[in-house]
This record gives structure tokens, sequence and C-alpha cells, in this order.
């Protein structure tokens, strides 16, 4: 059974634009996989392999992608099964996929590609120049993706403490607000207090005796 998806995905870490992304190769004929390493060899990427969709999905259990070339025809699960069932998981949503075909295919079965999550399609014998292309786009969109949401994350944390604060600054100033208030209001009391007790002494004035 292919085993499932794991719900821990690997701690993102920032990405520069110099820094190599990992590309995974899919695909159940080791001369192929030898192939594509050899055509993306000089993007300088980490090219990780796996010669059949249980190995892809164990790798992606391990490491965070940023493009998978797979393979269409492909024992126990093949190209377009695999795609669906790596979609299908949240954390995978948005990774980029490319079906290698050697397979003349009809444009239903290119639908059912781009719907399985396909962004392209690469026909065999595979043009060197064109895959490495392909495959640097995807790289740095990846990349430039990263570093974005790297940005988004520090701009909300900003934002969240500039928050706290401005929520402490209020608080303060309430605090002190109040405190002064009361101050204001206390000293009034004795005042008051004695003058209500003088009242109440008070004796009436007697006529002076002659």
């Amino acid at each position: 059974a292919t085993p499932l998806m794991s719900e821990n995905p690997p701690a993102a870490t920032p990405v520069l634009m110099e820094d190599p992304v990992n590309i995974l190769l899919v695909d159940d004929q080791p001369g192929k996989l030898l192939g594509y390493q050899a055509i993306l060899a000089e993007l300088g990427e980490t090219l990780l392999v796996a010669r059949s969709a249980r190995e892809a999905l164990e790798t992606l259990l391990k490491q965070e992608v940023a493009l998978i070339l797979i393979d269409v025809i492909m024992p126990e699960l093949d190209g377009f099964e695999l795609a669906e069932m790596i979609r299908s998981h949240p954390r995978f949503e948005k990774v980029a996929m490319m079906f290698v075909s050697g397979v003349q295919h009809s444009d239903l079965d290119r639908v059912r590609g781009y719907s399985a999550g396909a962004v392209d399609f690469v026909a065999v014998p595979v043009v060197p120049e064109i895959l490495r292309a392909k495959v640097r786009v995807f790289a740095d969109l990846y990349r430039k993706t990263r570093q974005l949401e790297t940005l988004n994350r520090e701009l909300e944390h900003r934002i969240a403490l500039r928050t706290a604060d401005l929520e402490a600054e209020a608080r303060r100033k309430d605090e002190f607000l109040a405190t002064l208030a009361h101050e204001l209001r206390n000293p009034l009391a004795p005042i008051t207090a004695c003058l209500q007790m003088m009242r109440r002494q008070e004796v009436p004035a007697t006529a002076d005796p002659r």
C-alpha cells in the first residue's frame, strides 16, 4: 500500500536567491533519471531521485521540493495518479509538477494532467536546453515566492509587536488617568467631612447680657 502523507511538514527555512532548491525526479527507469540529472546538473540545484511513486511520497515526507518532474508511464501508480495523490494533500497544493512522457497524449490526457496539478508537459526525447530553461523558471519562482512569504511573516511579526506596544501604552494611559482622577477626588473628602462637622457643632449666638 502507498504510504499516507505526514501531517507534520519539514520546518521551513528562509530561502535566498542564490540558495539551491530541491528538484524531485520521479521515473522507474534509472537510465532516464541519470539523463535528467546530467541535463539539470549545471543549474546547481539539489536533485532528488525516486524510482517509484512510493519513493516519491517517502521523499516528500522528509524534503520540501520546488518542482517535481514525473514520468507519466510508471508501474504501481502512473504519473497522473501520483500527481492527484500529491495535490490532494494540503501541504502540496501549490507545488509545481511537470510531466515527462514519450507517448503522444490526446487533449483529454493533457486536461487530466493539468487537472491533476501539472504546470507543464515535456516530450521525450527531451531537448536539454528546453528542460533546463523550464526547470530554471520554476526554481526561481519558488525562491521568489519563499522570499515573499518570509517578508510577509516578518512584517506580520513587526505589526503584532507594534500593536502590542500600542495596547500596552493605552492601558498605561488608562491606569494613569484612573489614578489621577482618584487622587483628585480624595483630597476633597476630608475637607467636606470637616465642614459638615463644623456645621453640626455650631452653637447659636446668645444675647450680650447688660
